[in-house]
């Protein structure tokens, strides 16, 4: 289980937003292979995907939070993305972490995925092999409901959104649960390459609620560039991979910094 802390995903502090011109680029061609990567396996393991083993998740655990009175929560293909592509590369490395080994995390995977959302999001793992006959969706959802952090991740009264992912291996079930507090949408998934700071916020403009401020970090960093606002003038970044911390306007977290897509810029 991992979730980004309520500091890094929805509330810097004013160190952060007082530190302009600290945030660096992460590789671009990194970022790019990892995109690539991970579409690619999303084509690869197609039919391996159970969908209905999926749905199956979706509705136990909208049902395991109803029973304590919280909102279910809303599918999101974006999230169903970053969802099958992790348990697709978990299969693949056989690495079963949050984390890659070159250090991708959800925030990430969301980011390259993702390319609408604006939130905070989290992620569940698990895998599971019967001793006899098949892997049950509520075998999954156990596992998930009796460890703590799981299960606070299920009931996290703030998250809006969610998907999973539950990929078959002979008699092995691979299941990633992706969670988001979305605060807002952009108009039209961003493109994934930016030539500056202006694209970043051509993509930023039409977002609802809307939103007029910005900054940019190290995809799953904390350290914020200066803020711009919605028509920056024009100013130098590094090229490199960066994603977007849109600055909220309106809602419970107004004033407060979210995610949202990662952008490969120059």
């Amino acid at each position: 289980m991992t979730a980004l802390s309520r500091r890094s995903a929805l509330a810097l502090g004013a160190a952060a937003l007082t530190a302009p011109g600290l945030a660096k680029a992460a590789s671009a061609q990194t970022f790019l292979a990892y995109e690539a990567r991970l579409r690619g396996q999303l084509a690869d393991r197609r039919g391996d995907f159970d969908a209905d083993f999926e749905r199956d998740l979706l509705d136990q655990g909208d049902a395991f939070r109803e029973a304590r009175g919280l909102s279910p929560l809303r599918f999101d293909p974006g999230l169903a993305l970053a969802a099958r592509a992790h348990a697709a590369d978990i299969a693949r490395s056989r690495i079963y972490d949050h984390m890659t080994r070159e250090g991708f995390g959800p925030a990430a995977r969301v980011g390259l995925l993702a390319r609408d959302l604006v939130g905070a999001p989290a992620e569940n793992i698990a895998m599971r092999r019967n001793a006899a006959g098949v892997v049950r969706p509520d075998q999954i959802m156990g596992q998930w409901k009796t460890s703590p952090g799981h299960r606070a991740n299920l009931l996290a009264p703030g998250f809006t959104h969610a998907a999973y992912a539950a990929l078959r291996e002979g008699p092995q079930v691979i299941a990633v649960g992706v969670y988001a507090e979305v605060s807002a949408r952009l108009a039209a998934p961003a493109p994934l390459r930016a030539q500056s700071v202006e694209a970043i916020a051509a993509a930023l403009s039409r977002a609802s609620p809307r939103i007029d401020q910005f900054s940019l970090s190290e995809p799953g960093g904390d350290v914020l560039t200066q803020t711009y606002v919605e028509r920056p003038q024009p100013v130098s970044i590094p090229p490199g991979a960066w994603q977007l911390r849109p600055h909220l306007s309106s809602g419970t977290h107004k004033y407060q910094v979210a995610w949202g897509p990662v952008f490969v810029l120059g």
